[in-house]
Protein backbone atom coordinates (compact mmCIF):
# COMPACT_ATOMS: atom_id res chain seq x y z
CA UNK A 1 0.00 0.00 0.00
CA UNK A 2 1.31 3.20 -1.52
CA UNK A 3 2.21 5.62 1.34
CA UNK A 4 0.08 8.43 -0.72
CA UNK A 5 -3.03 5.70 -0.98
CA UNK A 6 -2.63 5.26 2.65
CA UNK A 7 -2.91 8.88 3.87
CA UNK A 8 -6.09 9.36 1.20
CA UNK A 9 -7.71 6.47 3.23
CA UNK A 10 -7.13 7.73 6.45
CA UNK A 11 -8.13 11.55 5.15
CA UNK A 12 -11.21 10.18 3.65
CA UNK A 13 -12.51 8.43 6.63
CA UNK A 14 -11.41 11.30 8.81
CA UNK A 15 -13.51 13.16 6.77
CA UNK A 16 -16.71 10.58 6.59
CA UNK A 17 -16.43 10.46 10.75
CA UNK A 18 -16.50 14.60 10.80
CA UNK A 19 -19.28 14.32 8.42
CA UNK A 20 -21.31 11.58 10.93
CA UNK A 21 -20.27 13.96 13.52
CA UNK A 22 -22.28 16.88 12.75
CA UNK A 23 -24.58 15.23 11.66
CA UNK A 24 -25.46 13.64 14.94
CA UNK A 25 -24.75 16.98 17.04
CA UNK A 26 -27.43 18.29 14.82
CA UNK A 27 -29.93 15.66 15.81
CA UNK A 28 -29.37 17.03 19.47
CA UNK A 29 -30.32 20.67 18.57
CA UNK A 30 -26.70 22.28 17.57
CA UNK A 31 -26.63 24.72 15.73
CA UNK A 32 -24.63 23.39 12.47
CA UNK A 33 -24.74 22.97 8.87
CA UNK A 34 -28.06 21.62 7.22
CA UNK A 35 -27.58 18.15 5.96
CA UNK A 36 -29.00 14.75 5.71
CA UNK A 37 -31.01 14.08 8.84
CA UNK A 38 -29.68 11.19 11.20
CA UNK A 39 -31.34 7.72 11.00
CA UNK A 40 -29.70 6.22 13.22
CA UNK A 41 -30.02 6.31 17.28
CA UNK A 42 -27.57 9.11 18.43
CA UNK A 43 -25.13 7.57 21.37
CA UNK A 44 -24.35 10.68 23.32
CA UNK A 45 -21.27 9.49 25.47
CA UNK A 46 -19.96 7.87 21.61
CA UNK A 47 -20.70 11.22 20.64
CA UNK A 48 -18.29 13.42 22.96
CA UNK A 49 -15.77 11.08 23.19
CA UNK A 50 -15.50 11.06 19.35
CA UNK A 51 -15.82 14.76 19.28
CA UNK A 52 -13.22 14.91 22.09
CA UNK A 53 -10.69 12.29 19.73
CA UNK A 54 -11.01 14.92 16.52
CA UNK A 55 -10.59 18.64 18.62
CA UNK A 56 -6.75 19.13 17.27
CA UNK A 57 -7.91 18.32 13.87
CA UNK A 58 -11.22 20.17 13.83
CA UNK A 59 -11.09 23.03 16.64
CA UNK A 60 -14.80 23.96 16.26
CA UNK A 61 -16.03 20.87 17.92
CA UNK A 62 -15.21 22.21 21.15
CA UNK A 63 -17.93 24.78 20.44
CA UNK A 64 -20.36 21.80 20.38
CA UNK A 65 -18.71 20.46 23.06
CA UNK A 66 -18.44 23.51 25.60
CA UNK A 67 -22.30 24.07 24.65
CA UNK A 68 -23.20 20.21 25.66
CA UNK A 69 -20.94 20.69 28.81
CA UNK A 70 -23.47 23.99 29.96
CA UNK A 71 -26.95 22.71 28.41
CA UNK A 72 -26.55 18.54 28.42
CA UNK A 73 -23.62 17.75 30.68
CA UNK A 74 -26.92 16.61 33.21
CA UNK A 75 -28.16 14.02 30.25
CA UNK A 76 -24.77 11.97 30.41
CA UNK A 77 -23.75 8.96 32.44
CA UNK A 78 -20.66 9.84 34.10
CA UNK A 79 -20.20 6.05 34.55
CA UNK A 80 -21.43 4.59 31.08
CA UNK A 81 -17.87 7.56 29.63
CA UNK A 82 -15.95 5.99 32.01
CA UNK A 83 -16.27 2.70 31.21
CA UNK A 84 -16.45 3.33 26.74
CA UNK A 85 -13.47 5.85 27.82
CA UNK A 86 -11.25 2.80 28.14
CA UNK A 87 -11.39 1.64 24.50
CA UNK A 88 -10.18 5.40 23.77
CA UNK A 89 -6.51 6.46 23.21
CA UNK A 90 -4.85 7.96 26.04
CA UNK A 91 -4.90 11.54 24.57
CA UNK A 92 -9.11 11.16 24.41
CA UNK A 93 -9.38 10.09 28.05
CA UNK A 94 -6.65 13.68 29.00
CA UNK A 95 -9.53 15.69 27.23
CA UNK A 96 -12.12 13.88 28.09
CA UNK A 97 -10.97 15.35 31.72
CA UNK A 98 -11.25 18.60 30.19
CA UNK A 99 -14.87 17.90 29.35
CA UNK A 100 -15.19 17.42 32.72
CA UNK A 101 -13.74 20.45 33.89
CA UNK A 102 -16.29 22.12 32.13
CA UNK A 103 -19.21 20.00 32.73
CA UNK A 104 -18.83 20.61 36.81
CA UNK A 105 -17.41 24.58 36.80
CA UNK A 106 -19.60 25.55 33.62
CA UNK A 107 -22.82 22.86 33.40
CA UNK A 108 -23.16 22.88 37.47
CA UNK A 109 -23.17 19.26 37.27
CA UNK A 110 -20.76 18.03 40.03
CA UNK A 111 -21.22 14.28 39.12
CA UNK A 112 -18.16 15.00 36.64
CA UNK A 113 -15.78 16.32 39.40
CA UNK A 114 -14.08 12.90 40.08
CA UNK A 115 -13.26 13.21 35.77
CA UNK A 116 -11.97 16.56 35.99
CA UNK A 117 -8.43 18.00 34.39
CA UNK A 118 -7.99 22.04 34.37
CA UNK A 119 -8.31 23.05 31.00
CA UNK A 120 -4.44 23.58 29.82
CA UNK A 121 -1.98 23.22 26.67
CA UNK A 122 -2.02 24.70 23.12
CA UNK A 123 -4.31 21.45 22.02
CA UNK A 124 -7.19 22.61 24.72
CA UNK A 125 -9.48 25.33 23.01
CA UNK A 126 -12.76 26.27 24.82
CA UNK A 127 -14.94 26.89 22.56
CA UNK A 128 -17.80 29.78 22.62
CA UNK A 129 -21.03 28.41 23.98
CA UNK A 130 -23.60 28.10 21.60
CA UNK A 131 -26.36 29.38 23.63
CA UNK A 132 -29.54 27.34 23.36
CA UNK A 133 -30.77 24.58 24.92
CA UNK A 134 -30.90 21.04 23.49
CA UNK A 135 -33.84 19.47 21.25
CA UNK A 136 -34.54 16.05 21.86
CA UNK A 137 -37.74 15.58 19.67
CA UNK A 138 -35.89 14.54 16.51
CA UNK A 139 -36.08 10.39 16.94
CA UNK A 140 -32.28 9.83 16.58
CA UNK A 141 -32.28 11.20 20.02
CA UNK A 142 -34.00 8.63 21.95
CA UNK A 143 -31.65 7.65 24.45
CA UNK A 144 -31.57 11.60 25.78
CA UNK A 145 -35.49 11.62 25.61
CA UNK A 146 -36.21 8.73 27.55
CA UNK A 147 -33.31 9.81 29.73
CA UNK A 148 -34.94 13.60 30.85
CA UNK A 149 -38.42 11.44 31.43
CA UNK A 150 -36.81 8.49 33.03
CA UNK A 151 -33.30 9.26 34.63
CA UNK A 152 -30.12 8.59 33.71
CA UNK A 153 -29.38 4.76 34.12
CA UNK A 154 -28.82 1.25 32.92
CA UNK A 155 -32.53 0.28 32.67
CA UNK A 156 -33.38 3.59 30.62
CA UNK A 157 -30.21 2.73 28.57
CA UNK A 158 -31.52 -1.14 27.88
CA UNK A 159 -34.83 0.66 26.54
CA UNK A 160 -33.40 2.10 24.34
CA UNK A 161 -31.19 -0.47 23.04
CA UNK A 162 -33.83 -2.83 22.42
CA UNK A 163 -36.12 0.24 20.97
CA UNK A 164 -33.24 0.34 18.63
CA UNK A 165 -32.80 -3.26 17.38
CA UNK A 166 -36.23 -3.97 16.56
CA UNK A 167 -37.65 -7.29 17.59
CA UNK A 168 -34.25 -9.21 17.72
CA UNK A 169 -34.02 -11.01 20.59
CA UNK A 170 -30.67 -10.32 21.98
CA UNK A 171 -29.15 -11.98 25.32
CA UNK A 172 -27.40 -10.02 28.34
CA UNK A 173 -23.82 -10.12 27.19
CA UNK A 174 -24.62 -7.87 23.54
CA UNK A 175 -26.41 -5.79 25.42
CA UNK A 176 -23.70 -5.27 28.53
CA UNK A 177 -21.68 -4.55 25.27
CA UNK A 178 -24.05 -1.88 23.44
CA UNK A 179 -24.54 0.00 26.34
CA UNK A 180 -21.24 0.01 28.35
CA UNK A 181 -22.17 -1.42 31.74
CA UNK A 182 -21.04 -5.11 33.25
CA UNK A 183 -23.07 -7.87 31.99
CA UNK A 184 -23.89 -8.11 36.33
CA UNK A 185 -25.46 -4.63 36.37
CA UNK A 186 -27.29 -5.25 33.04
CA UNK A 187 -28.51 -8.59 34.24
CA UNK A 188 -30.09 -7.12 37.32
CA UNK A 189 -31.92 -4.44 34.68
CA UNK A 190 -33.20 -6.74 32.51
CA UNK A 191 -34.35 -8.46 35.35
CA UNK A 192 -36.60 -5.84 36.53
CA UNK A 193 -37.68 -4.68 33.81
CA UNK A 194 -39.10 -8.17 32.46
CA UNK A 195 -40.48 -8.60 35.98
CA UNK A 196 -42.28 -5.42 35.18
CA UNK A 197 -43.20 -6.52 32.08
CA UNK A 198 -41.62 -3.58 30.31
CA UNK A 199 -40.00 -6.40 27.86
CA UNK A 200 -40.28 -10.02 26.47
CA UNK A 201 -37.89 -12.37 27.78
CA UNK A 202 -37.47 -16.34 26.51
CA UNK A 203 -37.68 -19.67 28.40
CA UNK A 204 -34.78 -20.86 27.00
CA UNK A 205 -31.17 -20.84 28.22
CA UNK A 206 -29.36 -18.75 27.64
CA UNK A 207 -32.22 -16.00 27.98
CA UNK A 208 -32.63 -13.71 25.71
CA UNK A 209 -34.85 -10.14 25.62
CA UNK A 210 -36.22 -8.22 23.28
CA UNK A 211 -38.87 -5.18 23.63
CA UNK A 212 -42.07 -5.31 21.26
CA UNK A 213 -41.98 -1.37 19.84
CA UNK A 214 -44.99 -1.09 19.15
CA UNK A 215 -46.56 0.18 22.72
CA UNK A 216 -43.42 2.61 22.66
CA UNK A 217 -43.92 4.08 19.28
CA UNK A 218 -47.61 5.17 20.08
CA UNK A 219 -46.32 6.84 23.94
CA UNK A 220 -43.89 8.58 22.56
CA UNK A 221 -45.12 9.43 18.94
CA UNK A 222 -42.76 7.89 16.79
CA UNK A 223 -44.10 7.22 13.17
CA UNK A 224 -42.53 4.25 11.31
CA UNK A 225 -39.63 2.23 13.12
CA UNK A 226 -37.17 3.77 15.42
CA UNK A 227 -34.10 4.58 14.48
CA UNK A 228 -31.58 1.85 14.31
CA UNK A 229 -29.15 0.94 16.68
CA UNK A 230 -25.33 1.10 15.80
CA UNK A 231 -22.33 0.24 17.95
CA UNK A 232 -21.05 3.30 18.15
CA UNK A 233 -18.45 3.31 20.54
CA UNK A 234 -16.67 0.86 19.13
CA UNK A 235 -16.41 2.02 15.40
CA UNK A 236 -15.60 5.18 16.96
CA UNK A 237 -12.69 3.72 19.48
CA UNK A 238 -11.50 2.41 15.58
CA UNK A 239 -11.57 5.83 14.14
CA UNK A 240 -9.69 7.53 16.83
CA UNK A 241 -7.01 4.60 17.32
CA UNK A 242 -6.25 5.50 14.11
CA UNK A 243 -6.12 8.72 13.88
CA UNK A 244 -3.73 8.70 16.62
CA UNK A 245 -1.23 5.79 15.39
CA UNK A 246 -1.32 7.66 12.06
CA UNK A 247 -0.52 11.13 13.40
CA UNK A 248 2.41 9.96 15.05
CA UNK A 249 4.67 11.40 12.33
CA UNK A 250 4.22 8.46 9.49
CA UNK A 251 6.83 6.50 12.60
CA UNK A 252 5.02 3.44 11.00
CA UNK A 253 5.74 4.20 7.54
CA UNK A 254 8.92 5.10 8.68
CA UNK A 255 9.43 2.03 10.51
CA UNK A 256 9.20 -0.31 7.10
CA UNK A 257 6.50 -2.38 5.53
CA UNK A 258 6.39 -5.34 7.65
CA UNK A 259 6.13 -3.50 10.82
CA UNK A 260 3.69 -1.40 9.27
CA UNK A 261 1.42 -3.99 8.55
CA UNK A 262 1.98 -5.67 12.00
CA UNK A 263 0.56 -2.57 13.73
CA UNK A 264 -2.43 -2.53 11.40
CA UNK A 265 -2.78 -6.10 12.23
CA UNK A 266 -2.83 -5.04 15.69
CA UNK A 267 -4.92 -2.51 15.25
CA UNK A 268 -7.76 -4.53 13.71
CA UNK A 269 -7.44 -7.41 16.33
CA UNK A 270 -7.70 -4.37 19.57
CA UNK A 271 -11.22 -3.37 17.56
CA UNK A 272 -12.52 -6.70 16.04
CA UNK A 273 -15.79 -6.35 17.91
CA UNK A 274 -16.51 -2.75 16.07
CA UNK A 275 -16.54 -4.45 12.80
CA UNK A 276 -18.90 -7.86 13.83
CA UNK A 277 -21.17 -6.07 16.08
CA UNK A 278 -21.73 -3.52 13.55
CA UNK A 279 -21.68 -6.68 10.78
CA UNK A 280 -19.09 -4.71 8.68
CA UNK A 281 -17.41 -6.98 6.53
CA UNK A 282 -13.67 -6.18 5.57
CA UNK A 283 -10.94 -8.11 4.26
CA UNK A 284 -9.55 -10.91 7.10
CA UNK A 285 -5.93 -10.14 8.15
CA UNK A 286 -5.22 -14.09 8.72
CA UNK A 287 -5.44 -14.29 4.83
CA UNK A 288 -2.90 -11.25 3.91
CA UNK A 289 0.63 -12.49 4.79
CA UNK A 290 3.60 -10.74 6.25
CA UNK A 291 3.21 -6.96 4.21
CA UNK A 292 0.78 -8.29 1.94
CA UNK A 293 -1.99 -6.81 4.00
CA UNK A 294 -1.10 -3.70 3.44
CA UNK A 295 -3.31 -3.02 0.47
CA UNK A 296 -6.51 -4.85 2.11
CA UNK A 297 -6.14 -2.47 4.72
CA UNK A 298 -6.50 0.54 2.54
CA UNK A 299 -9.38 -1.28 1.15
CA UNK A 300 -10.59 -1.60 5.33
CA UNK A 301 -10.30 1.94 6.07
CA UNK A 302 -12.37 2.77 2.76
CA UNK A 303 -15.07 0.20 3.63
CA UNK A 304 -15.74 1.85 7.00
CA UNK A 305 -15.51 5.59 5.69
CA UNK A 306 -18.77 4.18 3.50
CA UNK A 307 -20.23 2.62 6.37
CA UNK A 308 -20.29 5.41 7.94
CA UNK A 309 -21.71 8.22 5.28
CA UNK A 310 -24.52 5.27 4.71
CA UNK A 311 -25.42 4.41 8.50
CA UNK A 312 -25.46 7.58 10.09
Amino acid sequence: MPEKGFHKAVRRLREATLAALWRQWGALGAMTAKGKSTRSLVDPEALVLMSLSLTEEERRLWDLLRWWAQAGATLLSVQRIKNLAAMYPESTRARLGGFAHLANREGRDFRWRPLEQPLSGKSIRVGKSLGRNPELINPAALMLRLRVGLGVNVKVDVLGFLLGTGDIWVNVRTIADAVGYTPRAVHRAVDDMATARLIQTTVETPTAYRVDPKPWTELLGVSGNFPVWRYWPRVFAFVADLAEWAGREGAAIQAGPYLWSSQARDLMERHRLAFTRNQLVIPNPEDYPGEQYLEPFEETLDKVALWLEQNV
